[in-house]
């Protein structure tokens, strides 16, 4: 989750710039295992159930600036109005989406549906704080988002995509799988070292492909074959074993 966040740090301050004109800036992300509070907003997708929270101060903001307000909000400790409830039921639904597309890569958590039920209790297994300052009222706030056991498996197991095949117990049919590197040399030039430092970018070299390229594996030649293009595609053909001492 820290590695998402710091690879997209204005993914979610963009969305409060654009939607409510507040400019964000993110000052750290932590990942706590134990939530420092209940979640406020509580989401069921199919993958798990996800939460939201938000501090006051930033919610008071957002919602003055999306109603057009100019004043700095008050954090005076008064009741939540149903203005604020809307206000964090709708954040909590766009930061969540935002969020989840960003854990994976634009595919999300899918349709979050509100879930209340009173008598159900949600053990939480990871909780990210991002904490942000307001360049209007120079305050610190953070919103936390909140993920369950079975959210946290499952984009777990998302991530890491699916399991590599596993290798025939024949040692000799291992080594057949693993991943070996071809090199083509389709032409070559010989240069003085002047002319080599001499080189400009955009500068242009008249090169002439070889009849026959050699394939090498690890710097030994493997076989010989032909270049032909088909449809602005290169290809290799011609394959000649080349016999080695």
């Amino acid at each position: 989750m820290k590695k998402a966040a710091k690879k997209y740090p204005r993914i979610i301050s963009d969305y409060f710039l654009r939607g409510y004109r507040i400019n964000l800036e993110l000052n750290k992300v932590d990942v706590l295992e134990h939530p420092p509070r209940p979640a406020e907003c509580i989401y069921r997708s199919p993958l798990g159930k996800v939460g939201f929270t938000i501090d006051r101060a930033l919610l008071a903001e957002a919602l003055e600036c999306y109603y057009g307000g100019t004043s700095q909000p008050s954090h005076e400790e008064t009741p939540i109005s149903t203005s604020e409830q809307r206000m964090r039921e709708r954040l909590g639904q766009d930061i969540s989406r935002i969020f989840g597309r960003t854990l994976l890569a634009g595919s999300g958590f899918g349709e979050l549906e509100r879930f209340d039920n009173a008598y159900e209790e949600t053990l939480w297994e990871y909780v990210a704080e991002l904490r942000y300052t307001s360049h209007l009222t120079s305050t610190a706030s953070s919103l936390f988002i909140y993920l369950d056991a079975e959210l946290t498996d499952q984009l777990t197991g998302l991530i890491k995509g699916p399991p590599a095949p596993r290798m025939a117990d024949d040692p000799l049919d291992n080594i057949k799988h693993l991943p070996v590197r071809l090199d083509c040399v389709l032409a070559q030039a010989r240069m003085s070292l002047g002319q080599v430092l001499g080189l400009q970018v955009g500068d242009i070299l008249t090169l002439r492909l070889k009849e026959r390229v050699d394939v090498r594996v690890n710097q030994q030649p493997l076989f010989r074959g032909a270049i032909y293009e088909d449809d602005g595609t290169l290809f290799l053909t011609s394959i000649e074993s080349v016999k080695t001492p």
